[in-house]
């Protein structure tokens, strides 16, 4: 008896020691974060930072933060952000927001984030790149405002980024919200009528992305990974008379232009040239002609308010057939 009492004695100080050093790593790995910050010429500042969750878990709560980039002019503060990691391994790595407002600020628009529960778990695999394995982000009901109205909220919300497998830059992307709902300001940009429903009934989507490089700490550090390839599963949207499906797959170049197809599927057409006029996406002039267009479509495939077409983008340029629609988008991860 007195032996076993002697190892439990030597195990547990052994372990008290090892949650110390790894508790200590993990706070002066905050800390060098917000050096190297403040060194590169952001605003990084942190109030204190508290440790906790002896015996099993790493703890680390950050108070009082403020974070601006220079470079894009968006700046992030919160009460409080809670790092949580597993004592045998600090790789499992959980992250909370606060319930309390955190504050979105951009050289267009500042905004409020109120979030239930929200948190990220993530699994970064052995090694010093802790190159990221998975990371889920949920959250219960939210809400985006800025001073003058609501921009966006829902009931919940579920993101996820999973490695295909080790060592390998490929990822598959899901996303899903119950009852999105776009606030006062979207609604009036749109210019949708009062009885519009509220909610989306369906918000979803799943992809599979490539990049140049895996997504390790150097994403932070260095530079963001950027895509190669991009395979959509799935779209699916659906706002009261308005769905939308799209599927596809598109080769990105160096410079973040797209070649590829993308195969769309809309129900009530008439009702997307509203919003599109609107909302200035389309000129008032050019309307007759866009309906004129979009009815042959939809009738060539044996439809009247629905179309099943297929965009294709080349050259930094969309087009639907023969039919130019404009300068693509260019994809840049910043």
């Amino acid at each position: 008896m007195g032996k076993l009492i002697k190892v439990i004695v030597v195990l547990t100080v052994l372990w008290g020691g090892w949650w110390a050093i790894a508790s200590a790593g993990l706070e002066r790995s905050v800390r060098a974060w917000f050096d190297a910050r403040h060194a590169e010429g952001w605003q990084a500042d942190v109030g204190t930072i508290e440790k906790a969750g002896f015996p099993l878990r790493l703890q680390t709560r950050l108070n009082d933060i403020a974070l601006a980039d220079p470079a894009t002019g968006t700046a992030v503060s919160m009460d409080q952000f809670d790092i949580t990691a597993a004592a045998y391994w600090p790789g499992y790595v959980n992250v909370t927001l606060p319930n309390t407002p955190i504050t979105l600020a951009s050289p267009s628009m500042r905004a409020t984030l109120n979030a239930q529960d929200a948190q990220a778990d993530l699994r970064l695999r052995p090694g010093t790149a802790l190159s990221l394995e998975s990371m889920v982000l949920t959250s219960g009901a939210w809400a985006i405002d800025t001073v003058a109205s609501d921009v966006l909220a829902a009931d919940t919300i579920a993101v996820s980024m999973t490695q295909k497998k080790a060592g390998a830059p490929v990822y598959d992307f899901r996303i899903d919200a119950e009852n999105l709902t776009p606030g006062t300001l979207p609604r009036g940009f749109l210019g949708l009528p009062a009885d519009w429903p509220l909610a989306f009934e369906t918000f979803t989507g799943r992809m599979t992305v490539a990049f140049d490089t895996v997504w390790d700490r150097r994403a932070l550090d260095q530079r963001r990974p950027q895509p190669t390839n991009i395979n959509l599963q799935l779209a699916q949207f659906a706002w009261g008379a308005v769905e939308i499906l799209a599927t596809g797959e598109l080769a990105i170049d160096a410079d973040g232009f797209a070649s590829g197809t993308i195969s769309l599927k809309a129900e009530n057409w008439p009702a997307m040239l509203n919003m599109a006029e609107t909302s200035g996406y389309l000129a008032s002039g050019f309307r007759p002609q866009a309906e004129q267009m979009l009815g042959a479509l939809a009738q060539m495939s044996g439809q009247t308010s629905g179309l099943d077409v297929t965009i294709t983008l080349q050259d930094g340029r969309m087009s639907l057939g023969f039919i130019p629609l404009g300068r693509a988008p260019r994809i840049i991860l910043r």
